[in-house]
């Protein structure tokens, strides 16, 4: 099931990204159709509270693009070079400094971003392919660790990209997500109530190198960061006293898995491969592991800590949702792990070393 999702955006760093728009130029070409965005009809509608909102509600993105009477004519001139595009009162999409297609220009290309955010770095642009008016973005950006105070918060990282025909003054962009979502849920086959205190993914890279172009296969290609300080890990914010998951009566059946992370709660992850270099069950420093701290209620064993590793190399994808479930077995301390893949479009099943 297709459940794409948008995120609410971030205004702070508007002015900073806004790039020179080459206006010497713009003013001594001659000017074809004004050009003005809309949201694509296949832009995402379903809402997940906090972390997410629909198309109606993408306040601000940053947008790059040119056409080919700009790229050659004009010594391979950007139109839109860093502009921030806002959602006015009215709900249309306003930017300061009207700009038009070239006269006679016959295709336009765009690449844009949402939020508008200090989490991105400075967008370079890549020109290539002359004359066609293609060029390709890469940014620097860093996925946050939530805390539990509040301080530090995720946001859905979103591209879009389009080739457009000039003769149509308004461009549609259609966003995806650029980065990969965990949900965490459990089944409690034991008669005893299980508590979570903790679950936090174990070491993954926080940092990477964003390219987008129009002539690539997928919006957003990353490139992990190789600095051994850019390996983090990202606990979920769980409650205080923890999560309960209730045991299963005698004679009846387990119930449905239960979200231990709340839909606000979906852990955004920079895409990227596992790491498990002996591709096994047992936990070295340096493996990804999903991390879960948990009793049984009733019993005086303690806390007890739990690693679940996954195959080697297994690939978390951009635009892609995966849901993790923990199965609690009868007996104190016996835990069981599987996962699900549901992304934000298909559905595929890792393999378990």
């Amino acid at each position: 099931m297709k459940t794409r999702r948008l995120f609410l955006v971030i205004l702070a760093f508007a002015g900073i990204l806004t790039a020179c728009s080459n206006d010497e130029s713009l003013e001594n070409a001659s000017k074809g159709q004004e050009i003005s965005f809309r949201m694509q009809g296949g832009t995402p509608t379903s809402i997940l509270r906090t972390t997410a909102s629909t198309g109606d509600n993408v306040d601000a993105f940053v947008v790059f693009g040119t056409d080919d009477v700009f790229w050659p004519q004009l010594r391979n001139d950007l139109i839109f070079d860093g502009v921030t595009v806002a959602r006015t009162i009215n709900g249309n999409y306003e930017y300061a400094n009207k700009k038009y297609f070239g006269e006679g220009a016959t295709i336009a290309s765009f690449i844009a971003f949402s939020p508008v955010s200090t989490k991105a770095g400075i967008p370079i642009v890549d020109k290539m392919a002359h004359p066609s008016p293609f060029f390709g973005l890469r940014f620097e950006y860093e996925v946050p660790v939530p805390e539990a105070e509040g301080k530090t918060t995720q946001e859905d990282l979103l591209v879009a990209r389009t080739s457009h025909d000039p003769q149509y003054s308004t461009v549609q962009l259609d966003f995806t997500h650029a980065l990969s979502r965990v949900f965490v849920t459990a089944v409690n086959h034991a008669p005893e109530t299980v508590i979570i205190h903790g679950l936090t993914l174990k070491n993954l890279i926080k940092k990477g190198t964003v390219w987008c172009s129009l002539t690539n296969g997928t919006a957003a290609i990353w490139t992990p960061s190789d600095d051994p300080d850019d390996v983090t890990d990202y606990p979920y914010v769980l409650a205080e006293t923890g999560v309960a998951v209730p045991g299963l009566e005698p004679g009846t059946r387990p119930s449905p898995p239960r979200l231990v992370t709340s839909m606000e709660q979906g852990m955004m992850l920079m895409p990227q491969a596992t790491r498990n270099e002996n591709n096994d069950d047992i936990f070295d420093p340096g493996d990804f592991a999903l991390e879960v701290q948990y009793t049984f209620a009733n019993t005086n064993f303690g806390i007890r800590t739990k690693h679940l590793l996954i195959e080697h190399d297994f690939p978390f994808a951009a635009n892609t949702q995966y849901v993790i479930k923990i199965i609690f077995e009868e007996g104190a301390g016996a835990i069981d792990f599987t996962i699900d893949v549901t992304d934000f479009q298909d559905i595929e099943e890792p393999r378990y070393p």
